[in-house]
């Protein structure tokens, strides 16, 4: 397990352990409600003494990430939220399924528009072509979580119209049909305003901000593929990105 730097300090070996096994929890890998590995498990994975992986487990359990049931173990706490990974390129069917959830979406408008200016700088055609407009409200276990607005070259994904239904995954489409492979994307997230009609599509009526996520999804070669919008449900959705030092 590598050194880790905290402000400009070297971190003590638990306080390196501790954020490992946040990572892990935030990312998915330790689902909410599941148990901890054996605290003789994680000694030997980390190359730790027990007294270093019981301060690291005890200071998560202070910050209420963990929970200790008496005889079973050490378990990770349910936060009601969804945790998802920036800095990885991953639709939304693939997350959900990491996390032991059934993905699911349903079309609420499938159509062709003109690109306007915003839509045609990202998907770096000329203003007017022809574009796919999708949108989708994105499940998790069948319950509502985003919804997601995605524009596409009519060109490239005009068979959208005959292949993509309910539940299926636009990913999935371009990788078995189209032979298109996402590789990389460009994101940001901000804080947006409901309407009235999200919010009761969200399932949530009191809901009135959402987590705004502009992504710009390319191919191996630098070709824009999607230009998505999506406002997440902000009780039930949250983001994080993992940094690294490059010294």
């Amino acid at each position: 397990m590598g050194e880790k730097m905290a402000n400009g300090r070297k971190m003590l070996k638990y306080q390196t352990l501790k954020e490992n096994l946040r990572e892990r929890i935030e990312s998915g890998r330790y689902l909410e409600n599941n148990c901890l590995p054996a605290e003789r498990e994680l000694c030997e994975e980390f190359s730790a003494s027990r007294m270093t992986v019981r301060k690291a487990v005890n200071e998560l359990e202070q910050e209420g990430i963990l929970y200790k049931v008496r005889g079973k173990g050490t378990f990770v706490k349910n936060t009601g939220k969804i945790n998802q990974n920036l800095s990885k390129l991953t639709s939304f069917s693939e997350d959900m399924r990491t996390r032991g959830m059934v993905p699911g979406a349903k079309i609420l408008l499938l159509d062709v528009l003109m690109a306007n200016e915003v839509v045609a700088d990202k998907l770096g055609i000329p203003v007017g072509d022809d574009v796919i407009m999708l949108r989708r409200l994105r499940l998790a276990d069948g319950e509502p979580i985003a919804i997601e607005t995605t524009y596409l070259r009519y060109a490239l994904f005009s068979g959208v119209f005959d292949k993509l239904a309910d539940g299926n995954s636009l990913y999935q489409f371009m990788k078995e049909e189209l032979g298109i492979f996402p590789k990389k994307a460009i994101q940001s997230v901000e804080v947006s305003s409901l309407m009235e009609w999200e919010a009761s599509l969200l399932g949530n009526e009191s809901l009135n901000v959402s987590l705004l996520i502009h992504r710009q999804t390319f191919d191996a070669d630098g070709m824009p593929l999607e230009y998505v919008e999506s406002k997440y449900r902000s009780d039930k959705y949250k983001f994080y990105i993992e940094l690294y030092d490059n010294e």
